[in-house]
């Protein structure tokens, strides 16, 4: 009889310098011990305040797909193209039959030596990884599914049959043939308002080596099935990619799926500029607007806190310290725990000679930081405490304290 024991292992992954958190599970539903690793944003512990979404990155097996594609989320993360993300990896130990879902065609069953474990695996998340995940790390509750090849196969299964897993599935080059296209078939018949609503799917191919010809012919028709059905509260995308080589289809589609979800989550650079212009409506008016249809598609409190900070800063280096001002200010009725908020605030309202606004920013994100103390190490406590004290004596000396 299986105990869920949990054998935490830190690992300094020296590639990237990245902190990397092995867990074994004794698994029930497996009947077998399952590793699972976390890859958390270079910023997890210098910011205890900030909660972030999940992504399950399938293979996982391979430490050098692993590693390529956590590295490829921080730095679409660090250069802003995303929101940084808590990325689990999955490892499989047989991926033919974890990956598929049990066959039902004579020439599905000859397809691969073992097939049908897809129901457990998808067990497996969702009574054993998914609630440790969200009991031992700092989570929203959006759950992303990364799958290629067969991944790609389960993460659309997934949607099928057990969509509360998640939110989002990216499929890149998923093989959709297996069992004369099984999943095609029950696509057409399962994929409903009621599974689909509030979900994102990103659908993508390569062309020019077999497996790519071959899987686009599935891929094309749930495309097809896409378009008819038209399925209200899905927001979904299809790509047809100018890559060759199906080893390297994830490489491009990832990050592309990764980049395409955002900007489904975010104001876009663009749009925030036009709001600008718009001379008949107020600024923070339409991003309220802007984001209330937005939220209640997702589910959660958008945008999140890193996303206000930045939006913040770009009107600020816009020259619109007061459209900043006023972002901060919603953005601290939304996050009321961030404190990087208060100090955002403070300083442009500090830039702009607002010093009595500076000095109540400054002193409630002092006030913030120390109901949160249990959440940093000492020396991290105190060179906050330190630095919100030297704003403040900043104001009084005129100088910024930064």
């Amino acid at each position: 009889m299986f105990r869920l024991l949990l054998a935490l292992l830190f690992v300094s992954n020296l590639a990237t310098g990245q902190r990397v958190d092995t867990i074994s599970i004794a698994s029930k539903v497996f009947n077998e011990e399952r590793k699972i690793k976390i890859a958390l944003p270079d910023e997890y512990y210098d910011k205890p305040d900030n909660r972030y979404m999940v992504a399950y990155l399938f293979d996982a097996q391979s430490e050098d797909f692993f590693n390529f594609y956590t590295a490829t989320v921080r730095y679409l993360s660090a250069q802003g193209y995303i929101q940084p993300l808590i990325v689990v990896g999955i490892a499989s130990t047989n991926r033919q039959y974890e990956f598929t879902p049990a066959p039902q065609t004579a020439a599905g069953v000859k397809y691969f030596q073992k097939s049908g474990g897809a129901p457990l695996l998808a067990q497996h998340l969702g009574s054993e990884v998914m609630p440790l995940i969200a009991k031992k790390y700092r989570t929203i509750p959006y759950n992303i599914g990364l799958g290629h090849s067969l991944g790609g196969t389960f993460v659309t299964f997934c949607m099928l049959n057990d969509p509360k897993l998640f939110n989002a599935a990216i499929s890149i080059s998923p093989n959709y043939q297996f069992d004369n296209l099984q999943l095609v078939h029950k696509f057409d018949s399962l994929a409903t308002k009621e599974k689909m609503d509030h979900k994102f799917f990103y659908l993508a191919h390569g062309n020019g080596d077999n497996y790519e010809d071959n899987f686009k012919i599935g891929a094309g028709k749930i495309d097809s099935l896409l378009v008819q059905k038209n399925i209200p509260g899905l927001r979904w995308e299809y790509k047809n990619m100018d890559n060759h080589s199906h080893g390297t289809t994830p490489m491009e589609g990832f990050f592309k799926g990764l980049v395409a979800l955002d900007s489904q989550l975010n104001l876009p650079y663009e749009t925030m500029m036009s709001f600008f212009k718009d001379t008949q409506a107020v600024f923070i008016e339409q991003v309220k607007a802007y984001y209330k249809p937005v939220t209640a598609w997702a589910g959660i409190a958008l945008p999140l806190a890193d996303q206000v900070n930045t939006m913040a800063y770009n009107c600020f280096y816009s020259n619109q310290k007061a459209a900043a001002i006023a972002l901060l200010k919603w953005g601290t009725t939304l996050h009321p725990d961030n404190i990087n908020l208060y100090d955002s605030m403070g300083e442009i309202m500090q830039d702009g000679g607002d010093k009595t606004g500076a000095e109540a920013a400054y002193k409630k994100g002092l006030e913030v930081l120390a109901k949160q103390k249990e959440r940093y190490d000492t020396k991290r406590y105190q060179s906050l405490q330190e630095g919100f004290k030297n704003r403040l004596k900043g104001l009084s000396t005129g100088s910024s304290g930064h």
